[in-house]
């Protein structure tokens, strides 16, 4: 992929204002959610495109239309919600979709892992450790992982879980 839309991309994006609503500046109701609304007033002077009004959005601030969908890296991004889209991807970076729940994101993260493809997001919240067998599942992707909670389990499955998982550096939180 051509390096020079890339950085054309990135100049362009610093340059990009950040398009705000029609007076949002003024309005308490859009402190928390600003979000773009194109000016419809018959007076309005952010529709006429007055000087010293905020710019409205418009196709001009696009990026380049060769490097669209393309991690700053100069792979594609492919947009992926389960475990057999994974299969067909080649040569490119893989993001999860964020309606995908954190069991599934862990085998899709797991499976990413074994292809050796990246991921864009993999980070994963926090997991639930019942046995040792699915601590050690979890050891391939323990940089993703924030935080390992602890099922409840009887006290020398316990003892086995924590001390695996101390050989492992991994520290455990009671959970559940």
């Amino acid at each position: 992929m051509s390096e020079r839309l890339l950085r054309l991309r990135k100049e362009a994006s610093k340059k990009r204002p950040k398009f705000n609503r029609q007076e949002t500046w003024k309005l308490k109701k859009f402190k928390n959610n600003p979000t773009w609304r194109k000016p419809r007033g018959h007076s309005s002077k952010m529709r006429r495109k007055l000087k010293g009004k905020t710019p409205l959005v418009s196709i001009g601030y696009r990026g380049p239309k060769d490097v669209r969908n393309y991690h700053p890296c100069g792979l594609p991004e492919t947009y992926v919600s389960n475990i057999s889209q994974i299969d067909g991807v080649k040569e490119s970076i893989i993001r999860i979709a964020s309606s995908v729940g954190t069991r599934k994101k862990i085998e899709m993260v797991l499976k990413t892992k074994e292809l050796n493809l990246k991921v864009a997001n993999p980070k994963v919240k926090f997991v639930y450790v019942d046995s040792v067998a699915t601590l050690e599942r979890f050891e391939p992707i323990k940089e993703f992982i924030c935080e390992y909670r602890l099922s409840k389990v009887d006290d020398d499955i316990q003892k086995q879980i924590m001390d695996r998982a101390d050989e492992l550096n991994i520290s455990l939180e009671e959970g559940a």
